[in-house]
């Protein structure tokens, strides 16, 4: 008599041998992700080739209710703009303070977005001809979560 055995197939959410953080998705669209492993991706270029996520979350849309917002700037390095565009988890709604310090810890700039909902916020331009050439700290803060991320602002 044939032994039986069952198989259980399940399917990996992070498939560790695609994940490449130096991957390069051209691709510009802003359509954030919830991955199958809890973390929001920019899109699903990133999700899949940056992160290795091989499918989006089944509970989750756009961004992931643990991440309350994500938020992407864009390009850096940025010559005369900057780019910014965020969007919340479902059903949230609040007031945003973006802020840039420059290295020496001095605010060149405050900005304060009123009523920014869960839907994507179209790019908000923030124009940089007033700041000098050198490295900055990018501060989103929206209900008490903040969030970092540094630019490289150069003049040719």
């Amino acid at each position: 008599m044939p032994l039986l055995a069952e198989a259980q197939l399940q399917i990996q959410c992070v498939d560790s041998n695609r994940a490449n953080p130096f991957y390069r998705c051209d691709d510009p669209t802003f359509n954030p992700i919830c991955g199958c492993n809890n973390v929001t991706y920019r899109n699903g270029c990133e999700m899949t080739n940056i992160g290795g996520v091989e499918f989006p979350s089944q509970f989750e849309n756009g961004v992931c209710r643990k991440d309350f917002y994500y938020h992407f700037i864009s390009p850096n390095p940025a010559t005369t703009k900057l780019d910014f565009r965020m969007q919340f988890a479902e059903q949230s709604k609040t007031s945003v303070t973006i802020q840039i310090i420059d290295v020496f810890g001095n605010v060149v700039l405050t900005r304060l977005l009123n009523n920014v909902e869960e839907f994507s916020t179209p790019p908000q331009t923030i124009f940089l001809s007033d700041i000098e050439t050198g490295v900055y700290t990018f501060i989103v803060q929206a209900g008490g979560v903040f969030r970092v991320t540094k630019f490289v602002k150069y003049t040719f």
